[in-house]
């Protein structure tokens, strides 16, 4: 009997849940688009999809939008909507090409024909600048190539585009006989040429032959010296942003298409309007570039640097493949054997995984219950309720359990594998030499940044991967403590001012006289020494107490102690980073040296952290801010030596050490050659020095007397 019952009371359930489910069929069936909306935008939604549904539901308001076909009948869903939005966006994108092509102005022209060609000749002949650009397939300057070519007479006004390798039945002219027409004017160094982001062009041109010459405006490159905070240097957001000239960016235009796939008349309107508006942003860069005195700077540092770096780009590192595997081999060796010990401090298995956030936070929290030692005031818990796995916080763990020291080296260790030995023979190119891209205007205090691969980051050991080329070796010059000697110079310090000029060790008797102890006892090695040298970069980085206390392995309290000290018995540094901070408050920036500035907005931030850190940008914006100027203006100069000599190359400039490919047969008095361009270029109040070497594998240097001593036996091992 009470199967029976039970058995009943399932059907009636099962029953009155079908029933239920009909009656929402039904009233989906019958909910009109008005509460389809009202259901919609009271879901979930992120702010991103708001946004988007709430323009299409404006847009199916006024008809501009309508609902799916294929979802005729069906209830009108989130998703439907979300596609909507795409359909809505690709046809207003398409509205604007087509606007773009009805509205391309008179003075845009498309030069199909010899003699189009040669009219546009005849106005460069009249011409005292010019802007270029290139179109290309993409934007791998050893893989991609040029597909049409814009040039823009200034003085004229007109902007051409001419194509040559357009997929299409239209008439383009023949690639080469357009890049032989043209070239005369590209190397004519008396010819001015204009250009946003010339870096990538010049070396387009380079590919075909072409050796640009007579670059007289980058507006990519200014653009940062303008404002080193800009957040898109793309010249379309700078055009919209400072010129009032609405520009949509390539890929909102044009999605993935290559630009040899772009239809002719808009590939005019397109190309065409960026010669126009680099010129027009050119002419308010100046104005502003004037106005602000930076115009000099720019114009005698930045812009004669550009072809330098092409230089440096296309001179490409030399890998030793046999070298690379034998790296790898034993940083693998070095990997497990870490793996190995840092499984056994923590007491895993082969089966725990260590990039797992979930299994490492139940380890590190649940288990080992090394949370009490997070400071909590700083490692707030997230949304999930659970501490961060993120460095930060491990660096703190490390100092309480071995494993977790070992994950960080265990960590550090695995990325540089994967970044130099294992990925390095990958980015090799056809000629053998890998390629890496240097940037003089990516960074806020103006230092050289790299990529594929960050030189500027790489390991010493990863050093030794690139070799000299064959009848060459690697001449380079390191500044020797460039940071202390432009605070020095800047600050007028008389003691330190007069350790450099009596050529003594700076730290050795920094130290000697805050410690109140003898030289001898505050030479290399010591512990006085060793904190000097420490302590006064910290000062000029603007290091507060606590990091300080971590890197000298004192208490916080004794940190600022030091730095206490130092500015008591060094009062002329303190005034003058007291006086860079004040000048910050007052002008929201700071100058360097050549008046390049630095602006630091958040210095007068009503919130303390903000302000504290801007503060602490200020003082380390000014040294390594000059100290990356000194290092430009020496890489020109460098630069123009190796000119001079026909057949030196640059060949990396990573911080402060220059370096270029040079004939093994070079002689004393070339290297002093070399030497003297690096002391001499930017002169201080102090002398400069630098450490030279010679080598034939990278990190592997030696003196220049050795060299010459011994460079009969020397050769790869």
């Amino acid at each position: 009997m009470q199967l029976k019952i039970q058995l009943n009371m399932s059907k009636q359930t099962s029953s009155s849940t079908a029933l239920k489910d009909a009656s929402k069929r039904k009233a989906s069936a019958n909910e009109t688009i008005e509460e389809a909306w009202v259901r919609i935008l009271s879901m979930k939604n992120s702010d991103a999809d708001l946004r988007k549904l709430y323009e299409v539901k404006g847009a199916m308001a006024v008809g501009i939008v309508g609902r799916e076909e294929s979802s005729a009948g069906k209830r009108f869903s989130k998703a439907e909507a979300l596609r909507l939005y795409a359909t809505l966006q690709q046809e207003r994108i398409n509205q604007i090409r087509q606007e773009m092509i009805e509205q391309t102005p008179d003075n845009y022209w498309l030069v199909t024909t010899s003699d189009q060609l040669d009219e546009l000749c005849k106005l460069l002949d009249n011409e005292m600048e010019i802007c270029f650009d290139v179109e290309t397939t993409g934007t791998d300057v050893y893989k991609d190539f040029i597909v049409g070519q814009v040039i823009s007479a200034v003085k004229a006004n007109i902007h051409v585009y001419i194509p040559t390798k357009h997929e299409t039945d239209f008439q383009q002219l023949d690639h080469d006989y357009v890049i032989q027409k043209l070239k005369p004017y590209y190397e004519n160094e008396s010819l001015g040429k204009i250009a946003h982001n010339a870096k990538f062009d010049i070396h387009m041109l380079r590919n075909e032959g072409v050796d640009l010459q007579g670059l007289v405006f980058d507006t990519q490159v200014a653009c940062h010296v303008l404002n080193e905070n800009e957040e898109s240097k793309a010249l379309k957001d700078l055009a919209t942003k400072y010129l009032r000239i609405p520009s949509l960016k390539y890929s909102q235009l044009f999605g993935k298409l290559g630009f040899h796939q772009v239809p002719m008349d808009l590939a005019l309107a397109y190309a065409a309007k960026d010669g126009d508006i680099t010129i027009k942003l050119r002419d308010f860069q100046r104005h502003h570039l004037e106005r602000t005195h930076l115009y000099e700077y720019y114009m005698t540092v930045e812009n004669p640097l550009i072809p330098v770096v092409v230089d440096m780009e296309r001179a490409g590192l030399y890998l030793d493949e046999k070298r690379v595997k034998q790296l790898a081999s034993e940083e693998k060796q070095k990997l497990d054997s870490l793996d190995v010990e840092m499984r056994e401090s923590f007491g895993v298995d082969n089966e725990f995984n260590f990039n797992s956030t979930q299994q490492l936070r139940s380890l590190l929290y649940d288990q080992l219950k090394l949370d009490k030692y997070l400071n909590k005031s700083d490692l707030k818990r997230g949304d999930s309720g659970y501490y961060s796995t993120d460095k930060t916080a491990l660096q703190i763990l490390a100092n309480h359990h071995d494993g977790v020291a070992m994950l960080l080296k265990y960590r550090a260790a695995s990325k540089t594998f994967g970044t130099y030995f294992d990925s390095m023979p990958r980015q090799v190119q056809s000629d053998g030499r890998v390629h890496g891209e240097f940037n003089q205007d990516t960074t806020d205090t103006g230092r050289f940044s790299s990529r594929e691969p960050n030189l500027q980051n790489l390991p010493a050991v990863a050093k030794t991967m690139f070799v000299a080329p064959p009848g060459y070796v690697i001449l380079s010059g390191d500044f020797s403590q460039q940071e202390p000697r432009i605070l020095t110079h800047a600050s007028g310090e008389p003691y330190l001012t007069e350790i450099y000029t009596t050529g003594q060790d700076l730290y050795t008797m920094a130290a000697s006289k805050l410690f109140k102890k003898p030289p001898e006892e505050c030479g290399d090695g010591s512990k006085y020494r060793k904190m000097m040298k420490t302590g006064m970069l910290a000062v000029m980085y603007g290091t507060g107490p606590y990091t300080l206390g971590k890197q000298l392995g004192i208490t916080k309290e004794e940190a600022q102690a030091f730095i206490d000290d130092f500015y008591e018995e060094y009062t002329c540094v303190r005034d003058f980073m007291n006086g860079l901070v004040n000048h910050a408050k007052k002008h929201g920036y700071i100058r360097m040296l050549f008046d390049r500035k630095r602006r630091v907005p958040l210095i007068r931030s009503r919130d303390y952290r903000e302000k504290a850190r801007a503060e602490r940008q200020v003082k380390n914006s000014y040294v390594q801010g000059s100290a990356a100027i000194q290092t430009k203006k020496t890489m020109i100069e460098v630069s123009k030596l190796c000119k001079q000599k026909g057949n030196w190359f640059p060949a990396f400039s990573i911080h402060d050490e220059i370096g270029v490919f040079v004939p093994n047969t070079i002689t004393r008095e070339e290297v002093a050659e070399f030497e003297a361009v690096m002391l001499n270029t930017v002169k201080l109040n102090v002398p400069n020095k630098t450490d030279l070497e010679i080598s034939l594998r990278w990190g592997e240097g030696m003196s220049v007397n050795h060299w010459f001593n011994n460079r009969e036996e020397l050769t790869w091992d």
